[in-house]
């Protein structure tokens, strides 16, 4: 049975939740749900799933712990919209096995996946899980994750936070540009009054480009000496052979001038020509 995500809270929204994923954010779950907006669906999510079998069965190989109920969903006894899919669980029921395929490497478990995990547990009344995580297509470690009511306490409050978000159809705060900029994409002929707060952000803008610009200049000054040092020599190693820089050209390419397919083939240019949604261009004065 095909569950639809836009009816609950699962292990995936957690994190964002929190506002601790790397991936989305609470505005990001809350149109998921609200308008059915599509979930990530990027190759590395992608190849995970595909690669979650092989993650599992490394970890029986490794463990000699048989799994099963793989995909049991799991719903929470005091918050009905909250929910979790569990990749598995160890063949005596005890702990649950989260697989996670990654191209980084990973010493401890990033907080977004411990928060995803937390909430697996919480869902599950269970006290322990394992996360195997393939790294880097080479490296494969275990991670054990034990229950802390704590943590899942402050979860669980966070989820049902946003789950009334959802049900008021009251979007939460943005913590992003990207959110800002989805909620807000057009604008109108029409001033605000500045509070002391915003007026005191604006000032402090100022001065953080201001030294960005500071910074950009002296970046431009010591890459024209090294550049200027390296001539036409197209890398630059240390007395041990290791590259310092490399300054190559690019390969010739080759571009449409739209400008003159315009003068030359005005119809064939009005063909292909598409308009596009304007933009708001934020200028600090």
């Amino acid at each position: 049975m095909t569950l639809d995500r836009k009816t609950y809270m699962g292990s995936s929204d957690a994190a964002p939740a929190c506002g601790l994923s790397p991936f989305a954010t609470p505005l990001d779950v809350y149109n998921a749900k609200r308008d059915g907006s599509p979930e990530l669906d990027t190759m590395p999510i992608r190849f995970g799933t595909f690669n979650e079998p092989f993650v599992l069965s490394e970890f029986t190989r490794e463990t000699g712990i048989a799994l099963k109920d793989h995909q049991a969903h799991k719903r929470h006894p005091e918050y009905e919209f909250i929910g979790a899919t569990l990749d598995a669980l160890t063949s005596d029921g005890q702990a649950i096995v989260e697989a996670k395929t990654t191209s980084m490497h990973y010493d401890e478990l990033p907080k977004n996946i411990i928060i995803q995990v937390q909430e697996q547990l919480a869902c599950a009344g269970l006290k322990m899980a394992f996360v195997p995580v393939l790294m880097r297509g080479r490296d494969f470690k275990i991670f054990e994750v034990e229950a802390n009511e704590t943590w899942q306490e402050w979860i669980l409050e966070k989820m049902a936070r946003l789950w009334i978000h959802v049900q008021q159809g009251d979007p939460p705060p943005p913590m992003t540009l990207a959110d800002v900029r989805s909620m807000f994409p057009e604008s109108e002929e029409s001033r605000l009054m500045a509070s002391d707060e915003v007026i005191e952000l604006c000032e402090g803008l100022s001065e953080i480009k201001r030294q960005i610009a500071e910074l950009s200049d002296k970046k431009d000054v010591v890459e024209a000496a090294i550049q200027g040092e390296m001539g036409k020599h197209s890398t630059l190693v240390d007395s041990q052979g290791k590259i310092l820089a490399t300054w190559k050209s690019s390969k010739p390419g080759a571009r449409l001038d739209a400008k003159a397919l315009k003068e030359a083939m005005p119809e064939v240019h009005a063909q292909f020509t598409k308009q596009t949604n304007g933009s708001r261009r934020f200028i600090l004065k």
